[in-house]
């Protein structure tokens, strides 16, 4: 069989790109074997991939940050990459990959580097993001050298959407490969529980800054004064980090424990979408959202902030621009539920079907470059 190796953002927790990653094994198991390099120690989707039958090799970096200002500088600059450099090399010289396909965004060069030394056919640079680079960020210097080697020293480019990749790869050829949800859990049998007066949003995802969970909360806030049988869910916790703290403040200083739940990450959020009305999701960065695509699959409206690509629209997404603020939104809302109640709708959400991805990606797996030479 022939051998791929996977370069891991992080590690193989419950989130997006470990779910890519999951679903590319998964399409691919019966012509590949696949190792895993990750960069830490949750391996939810590697316990699932083990509990399908389907085994990969999962190969741990261990990364050790210096704690001094130069120290640091020199690392992220210098040591870090190299490590990364020497450490696929030799990986590659052991094991004869045919591939090496990097989810780790601009910072996925040192890897293809060894790739392309080492004479691997097919270098992937696998963007899940909306990689535009912020003019005001400290570290644009670093960003901007790694883009220009990450571009150079791959010859294939995957994206989940246009907004990803035309934010990544400029005007390199590159192939739009979507997410995939999962058909079996998220669909019309996912049965509405709420009474008549419930308006339940729910929010999917880690809590952070660009998540924007503390909108949401702004949006209830308001929400609430036109219905008062609003409630709220965040799904998402993983330990008591500052921002959500900082969510558990605004909740205690606005009176609003009764209700918001704070609820951990699950693998069964289709059950928590028997009891929801909409969801919203106020990201301020995406490249894509397979929360939107779940939801809809489910048949639920989304409000969406603009931010997110488009592509993910299938009749059921009300798009809005968060600078116009938590209280057009609480009014946008209550004004639809006032019209339709928690009805659901039947979406086609065909586009983003697991067959779909399968077949994609085995064109990419299985194209023969030679002919674009």
């Amino acid at each position: 069989m022939k051998k791929v190796l996977l370069v891991a953002y992080d590690d193989l927790n419950n989130s997006g790109v470990p779910n890519v990653i999951y679903n590319s094994i998964k399409a691919l198991c019966d012509e590949y074997t696949f190792d895993v390099l990750v960069f830490g120690d949750d391996d939810y989707y590697y316990r699932k991939l083990v509990n399908e039958g389907i085994n990969i090799n999962l190969i741990r970096f261990n990364e050790y940050k210096p704690n001094g200002k130069i120290s640091k500088l020199l690392w992220w600059f210098w040591k870090r990459p190299r490590n990364h450099y020497l450490f696929t090399k030799n990986l590659i010289n052991k094991n004869k990959y045919l591939i090496v396909h990097s989810f780790k965004e601009y910072d996925s060069w040192p890897f293809l580097k060894a790739a392309k030394k080492c004479g691997v056919e097919k270098r992937i640079f696998h963007c899940n993001v909306n990689l535009t680079i912020d003019p005001l960020a400290k570290n644009k210097a670093l960003i901007f050298k790694n883009r220009r080697l990450s571009l150079k020293y791959a010859n294939l480019f995957i994206g989940v959407s246009e907004l990803s990749c035309k934010s990544a790869f400029g005007d390199k050829p590159y192939t739009v490969l979507h997410n995939c949800y999962d058909e079996q859990k998220y669909n019309m049998n996912v049965k509405n529980k709420l009474s008549i007066d419930e308006l339940v949003l729910t929010q999917v995802g880690y809590y952070s800054e660009n998540k924007n969970q503390l909108f949401s909360l702004q949006v209830l806030k308001e929400l609430l004064k036109l219905h008062k049988n609003s409630k709220l869910n965040l799904v998402g916790a993983n330990g008591i980090t500052p921002y959500y703290q900082k969510l558990i403040d605004y909740v205690k200083d606005n009176n609003l424990e009764n209700n918001v739940s704070f609820i951990e990450k699950s693998d069964s959020v289709e059950k928590i979408y028997e009891k929801t009305t909409f969801v919203i999701i106020p990201s301020i960065r995406e490249g894509f959202s397979l929360v939107a695509v779940e939801a809809q699959a489910c048949g639920m409206k989304n409000f969406t902030s603009d931010t997110i690509s488009s592509e993910v629209d299938c009749c059921g997404i009300n798009f809005f621009n968060l600078k116009k603020g938590p209280l057009f939104l609480a009014n946008k809302i209550y004004k639809i539920f006032r019209e339709e109640g928690n009805n659901r709708i039947n979406y086609n959400v065909e586009k983003f079907s697991f067959g779909l991805f399968l077949n994609k990606l085995k064109e990419i797996y299985n194209e023969d470059l030679r002919k674009k030479r």
